[in-house]
């Protein structure tokens, strides 16, 4: 005795397993996108201590005013400026670096500079920090690289 083959509809899934399949796909899909956010919340927070702690470089071409006879290797204490806003709070905009050693006279090179710490005012959550004033700088054979001689804090209101 032979029996017929089955055809694709033929069998019926009871409604009580459907809805229980489709319950465990929506846990597991909550689950990957609540995971997915823990870790993105902490990626954030990370890339914001990284930052504070000038381990994140932001590159940018600005006037270093200095004297000419800065040798490569030479490490030289630095005065950043910013471009203020209409309130006269700190943009994230540099103006340039004040490299001054003694009496000599300076001039301005538009070079480009590595900064080791934080430009941005704000922080990726959307906190005020401050932006360090006092860089120590390095020059290079193809630009400089400069770290905050106090690394940056957030403002407090």
């Amino acid at each position: 005795m032979t029996t017929a083959p089955e055809t694709p509809g033929s069998t019926y899934e009871p409604l009580s397993q459907t809805l229980l399949r489709m319950f465990k796909w929506l846990v597991r899909a909550a689950a990957w996108l609540f995971g997915v956010g823990i870790v993105l919340a902490f990626a954030l927070a990370g890339y914001d201590q990284l930052d504070l702690n000038g381990y994140i470089h932001h590159d940018r071409t600005v006037d270093v005013y200095m004297s000419n006879d800065w040798l490569v290797g030479e490490n030289r204490e630095c005065s950043l400026t910013e471009y203020p806003d209409a309130n006269g709070k700190p943009t994230g905009r540099v103006l340039g670096l004040m490299c001054p050693v003694e009496d000599r006279k300076l001039e301005p090179h538009n070079v480009s500079v590595t900064f080791k710490g934080v430009l941005d005012p704000k922080g990726v959550s959307g906190d005020e920090r401050s932006i360090p004033d006092e860089w120590t700088c390095t020059r290079g054979s193809d630009g400089f690289t400069c770290s905050p001689v106090t690394p940056a804090k957030p403002s407090t209101p």
